[in-house]
């Protein structure tokens, strides 16, 4: 699915929320990173699209989409931030 983000695309996995808002570094997170030539470490604070490919509510193919940052803490180690914004299919973004 061609997708135009604002920021690197950076996959997620909606089943490794941590928090509300929050996603657990998955291996295909970082691999994109890698990709990048980043670590969790060097990419702290940088700017992402992070995209997880999916059906959407309707059936049909769709993403899950949501910008944010690699983020760091004591408990959680490193994980990805979403936006105030949150998570949104790419299908409800586009229909506004």
């Amino acid at each position: 699915m061609q997708i135009k983000t604002a920021h690197p695309r950076i996959y997620f996995d909606c089943n490794s929320a941590l928090a509300e808002s929050s996603f657990g570094l998955v291996r295909g997170m970082l691999e994109d990173l890698q990709a990048l030539g980043l670590t969790p470490e060097t990419a702290e604070g940088s700017r992402f699209t992070f995209v997880q490919e999916d059906v959407g509510p309707t059936g049909q193919p769709d993403a899950l989409i949501f910008n944010g940052a690699i983020a760091r803490s004591a408990t959680l180690g490193y994980f990805a931030l979403a936006d105030s914004g949150g998570v949104h299919w790419l299908s409800e973004l586009s229909s506004t």
